[in-house]
């Protein structure tokens, strides 16, 4: 089993893709947690926390980029 219980890869998420006022809001975040673990994300508002936790959770989509819980792929879930 592995210690991995969190992992993203790659996450990049856009508003308002394509159009003018297009917002890169995460580029390439790469995040790995592993069981036992305490983290706290700490950066300036509007730096993309609340969405970057929205991905974690299942609650948001990524643009591009991987999420794995427990071992497993969450893509297409």
């Amino acid at each position: 089993m592995s210690d991995e219980v969190l992992q993203l890869t790659g996450i990049e998420k856009v508003y308002n893709r394509g159009q003018p006022g297009e917002v890169h809001v995460l580029r390439g975040v790469d995040l790995t947690l592993n069981r036992g673990e305490v983290v706290a994300l700490v950066a300036p508002s509007g730096a993309g926390k609340s969405t970057l936790l929205h991905i974690a959770g299942l609650l948001d989509t990524p643009d591009a980029g991987e999420v794995w819980i427990g071992g497993e792929a969450m893509q297409g879930r």
